[in-house]
């Protein structure tokens, strides 16, 4: 109903998380808007999942938008000004308090299993192809989706990739591991790659990327846009700094042989993301191992990516760190059962360790 009130000449705002799932999100997004109204909406990437702040809000402001939609990121109405659209968000929440002109709307609302709940890119998926019935972007909402180890429950999604776009998806079996072994894998680095080298610019870069090349992705991966061609040689030097990271894993990471666990710190880089990416990285190459990414330079804290290959390992990674921040409650973070991300003090690196392999042991 919101949108079908969106007219042409007006402004749209578009806020969204700098990750996969709220580049894609974003990307299709912008797809359905420059259809309604033959103009592009403006922008904002925003790091972290909880990040609008009065800054970000006096930003949007000056743009005197019409609408303001927000995706992949737990905001507050409230703090969205008077702006009216809508927030689309997946993330596990506490109490928000929603607005007519604003709702909050996410699947936790009424579904309590996190692992039923279907990423951003999926929901905006479905509801571009409700008004753009012909729009062959399916593997689009994909790059996002398996960025989010959602596969499993999106495989309506994969099929249709399977219809529209069969090169990039030659798997017999749909599952996240095989996913991330085909193109989709490569996909989704190009698309981390923007953030990682030039934060929310390179978001940016990467959203333009996939709307310019939503009718041929083929033109994504060889850089044949102006976008895409930045992108490409992001992804470039990513990729070769992230080959001397994971050539360092052999030599200097700690391998608990009991728990199978990889235990990594990084050393110091001015690459984004970079936790998150190299987590998933080791997860991809010892699928049998929990992958543990440590990284002592958060901003004055250290931030802890764990990752795990779910048809591997039956750990469920949520009710293990919150066991353990009944110790550490000074502790912020979550995920899902297979990939979480947690933020705390130095001195409470080693106890954190101490503690997970503790609880992965018994």
């Amino acid at each position: 109903m919101i949108i079908k009130n969106i007219k042409k000449g007006d402004k749209i705002c578009l806020v969204f998380h700098d990750d996969s799932d709220g580049v894609t999100s974003a990307a299709l997004f912008t797809i359905l808007i420059h259809n309604l109204i033959d103009d592009y909406p403006v922008l904002f990437p925003i790091v972290g999942i909880e990040n609008i702040n009065s800054r970000l809000s006096s930003r949007i402001r000056s743009c005197d938008p019409d609408f303001v939609f927000v995706f992949d990121v737990t905001a507050e109405p409230k703090d969205l000004d008077d702006f009216r659209g809508f927030i689309l968000d997946h993330h596990i929440f506490f109490k928000i308090e929603s607005r007519n002109d604003m709702p909050y709307l996410n699947p936790h609302q009424f579904e309590k299993n996190d692992e039923k709940v279907h990423p951003t890119s999926y929901m905006v998926y479905l509801i571009l192809k409700k008004f753009l019935p012909h729009e062959k972007v399916a593997w689009i909402a994909g790059i996002g989706i398996t960025e989010d180890h959602r596969v499993e429950i999106c495989k309506d999604v994969f099929e249709k990739i399977r219809e529209e776009t069969p090169e990039l998806l030659k798997v017999k079996r749909i599952n996240q591991e095989n996913v991330e072994k085909s193109f989709f894998g490569e996909l989704g680095d190009m698309i981390r790659s923007g953030r990682m080298l030039k934060g929310s610019e390179g978001a940016k870069t990467a959203t333009l990327a996939l709307v310019e090349c939503k009718d041929r992705p083929d033109k994504l991966i060889n850089g044949l846009t102006q976008h895409s061609l930045a992108l490409r040689r992001f992804y470039d030097k990513v990729s070769y700094e992230t080959q001397n990271y994971m050539n360092d894993v052999e030599k200097d990471a700690r391998f608990y042989k009991k728990q199978k666990v990889i235990v990594y710190e990084q050393p110091h880089t001015k690459l984004r993301g970079l936790t998150s990416f190299i987590a998933d990285k080791i997860r991809q190459k010892y699928p049998e191992w929990i992958s543990y990414v440590i990284n002592k330079e958060y901003s004055g804290k250290a931030k802890i990516s764990i990752r795990l290959e779910q048809e591997e390992r039956n750990e469920n990674l949520v009710t293990i760190v919150e066991t353990i921040k009944k110790r550490i409650p000074t502790m912020r973070g979550g995920g899902h059962r297979a990939a979480i991300g947690v933020v705390l003090n130095l001195e409470d690196v080693y106890v954190f360790e101490e503690e997970f392999l503790k609880a992965i042991g018994r």
